[in-house]
């Protein structure tokens, strides 16, 4: 037996190196595109749900949206504290103006939403129909919410 042949030991190891043998190139190269396509993959779901999340919120709470806005356009435009507080001025009283619209329109929405679910539950079987309701409710008052209170003296 030649004494310049490394014996293998337990686990694959070398007596000389103590380190298990590489994997091939081809496999470490598929390994690390699983792990990046893995953290891909989940932070694009993660900013799906705070994107979602957030449009909801606004969705649900429009009463903040002049100053957030305001806000980011000093940022954005360099605005002065004066120019801030008369955009988000001009963006409340605007936003009024728009709740006004949506009330009058609102019944209209409403009542082609309970056509669509009056027309899509005819042609579905019982358990279909209450799946589609529940499904259908949520949605209408996740996505779209009660129409605003009359507010600020309108």
């Amino acid at each position: 037996m030649n004494d310049s042949t490394p014996i293998a030991t337990e686990a694959g190891r070398s007596p000389a190196s103590g380190r298990a043998p590489r994997r091939p190139l081809g496999v470490r190269v598929v390994l690390s595109l699983i792990i990046f396509v893995s953290g891909g993959a989940a932070g694009t779901g993660i900013t799906l749900l705070v994107i979602r999340e957030r449009v909801l919120h606004a969705i649900h709470h429009p009463e903040e949206m002049p100053a957030l806005i305001a806000h980011r356009m000093r940022g954005t435009l360099h605005l002065s504290d004066e120019q801030v507080r008369q955009v988000e001025e001009i963006l409340g009283r605007r936003q009024l103006v728009l709740q006004a619209i949506r009330r009058q329109f609102q019944p209209q929405v409403e009542g082609e939403l309970d056509r669509i679910e009056t027309e899509v539950s005819a042609v579905l079987d019982d358990q279909q129909r209450r799946n589609w309701r529940e499904r259908f409710e949520q949605m209408r008052g996740e996505w779209i919410p009660a129409p605003p209170a009359e507010s600020r003296g309108e």
